[in-house]
């Protein structure tokens, strides 16, 4: 199968819920519904079984989470460059954190949804045990910024509650908790996991498409422009390069160059407009990143072949 035709279902999946949402198939205030499912449910479901059943050797997976926190860490230093660079009125503080988790974040759905169409089950676990060391990390991290340069004051115990309530960290953890104690899942729940499993990336891919808004497409100002090239220009080749040098191997390399090409995660658009981001720009740049994403994903498959 030609490479760029392996990630054409991914992207007509996403343009079906984009489809439904736009005819009214689908009320729109149904897909929160569908989205909350998901983010609940059909992934820490796949999360629980991928990471329980495999062998989690650092020998094995380390440089690759390695290189993928020490990009994350470059990215963040980049954003804080340019708000010392860039005037408040064009970068404000909520502006800043928006960009910040604009960069930081990943839509696991789509990642998940490529890496099985590439790798099958391989790809699968290795997008799981990515999530299981950096969901946490970086929820942590974009909260704590929220919190120190949001409008109002979170208390340790807001950013330790928020990160413990976090349905996709509670799966990781679960999942780690049975793979290091070598307990084996039960066969009826471990049958239910995958029931529920399979449905968690095409519902998940749906819901992408449903929250794609096509006119925010007109508002394209500095900062747009900014979250656009951080990801999924700037960090997936950044990744590539320390990589490379790092000696990652063919599979991984383009594993973790996709984790830092898709688009945005939708969570964060929640979090900034709970904890006082700008969500309407998180929301143009996510948009832009999607749409920038579905002609950089396919280049990376013929410019990192396996």
């Amino acid at each position: 199968m030609d490479l760029a035709l392996l990630v054409l279902p991914v992207f007509l999946t996403i343009l079906c819920g984009y489809g439904l949402a736009v005819s009214g198939g689908l009320p729109a205030d149904q897909w929160t519904g569908v989205e909350v499912m998901s983010f609940r449910l059909l992934i820490p479901a796949v999360l629980i079984g991928a990471i329980a059943e495999s062998e989690l050797e650092m020998s094995r997976f380390g440089p690759l989470i390695g290189m993928l926190i020490l990009t994350l860490v470059i990215l963040a230093a980049l954003v804080f460059l340019l708000r010392f660079l860039l005037p408040d009125h064009v970068m404000d503080a909520p502006s800043f954190t928006t960009v910040f988790q604009s960069a930081t974040r990943w839509n696991g759905f789509i990642a998940l949804a490529l890496a099985e169409q590439i790798a099958g089950d391989e790809g699968i676990l290795l997008i799981a045990v990515v999530m299981a060391f950096l969901i946490p990390l970086i929820n942590i991290v974009c909260i704590i910024m929220l919190s120190v340069y949001g409008p109002g004051e979170a208390s340790l115990k807001t950013v330790v509650m928020t990160i413990v309530k976090n349905p996709l960290v509670q799966a990781c953890a679960i999942g780690l908790s049975l793979s290091i104690s070598g307990l084996t899942i039960p066969g009826p729940i471990a049958q239910s996991l995958d029931f529920i499993g399979r449905a968690a990336l095409g519902v998940g891919l749906l819901a992408v498409g449903a929250g794609i808004t096509f006119r925010r497409l007109l508002r394209v100002g500095p900062l747009v422009i900014v979250g656009l090239v951080m990801r999924p220009v700037l960090a997936p080749a950044i990744f590539v390069l320390l990589g490379t040098y790092a000696g990652l191997v063919p599979l991984h390399l383009l594993i973790g160059a996709m984790v830092m090409a898709v688009p945005a995660a939708a969570n964060g658009y929640i979090i900034a407009r709970r904890m006082g981001g700008n969500a309407g720009l998180y929301a143009d740049i996510m948009t832009w990143q999607a749409i920038a994403g579905m002609v950089i994903l396919p280049g990376l498959l013929y410019l990192l072949p396996l």
